[in-house]
């Protein structure tokens, strides 16, 4: 048996190293090969109780280390949120909600879609940049 054989996707595919925000070549692969694990099941579900029960909130702090997932994680949030149909006509809720385990958690997640939005994902150091933007408040001056 050939090491290739023990996967079910081709394991000479391309597969990008860094997940960006504004790249929407790959949306359906990115959905499709996202694993959810026990820690980000855990993050959506605190989001969730959050997003559906908080009315007086107006955004979300993702953090952790470099190379953690936050990027990727922000996208998943962002594609589900806006639920805008991918090139395919699938909606990202189809393909992401499955891997999901818990059942509580996607039906809080199911709900959480259905609620109207429209999400702006950007990387907030590139339109800085992009802008010239003073470095002490380029939240500020990229809005």
């Amino acid at each position: 048996m050939k090491i290739q054989e023990l996967f079910i996707k081709p394991i000479d595919r391309p597969i990008e190293g860094v997940i960006k925000a504004d790249d929407d070549r790959n949306l359906h692969t990115e959905l499709d090969e996202y694993v959810v694990t026990a820690e980000v099941s855990k993050s959506l579900s605190d989001f969730a109780d959050r997003y559906l029960n908080e009315t007086s909130a107006n955004g979300v702090w993702i953090s952790g280390f470099f190379g953690s997932g936050k990027s990727h994680l922000l996208k998943m949030l962002s594609l589900l949120l806006d639920q805008q149909p991918l090139p395919d006509g699938t909606r990202p809720s189809a393909v992401l909600l499955p891997k999901i385990e818990d059942a509580i958690l996607q039906g809080d997640l199911q709900r959480v879609v259905r609620i109207p939005s429209h999400s702006i994902l950007f990387n907030i150091d590139q339109k800085s940049d992009a802008i010239g933007g003073d470095q002490g408040s380029p939240v500020l001056d990229v809005f």
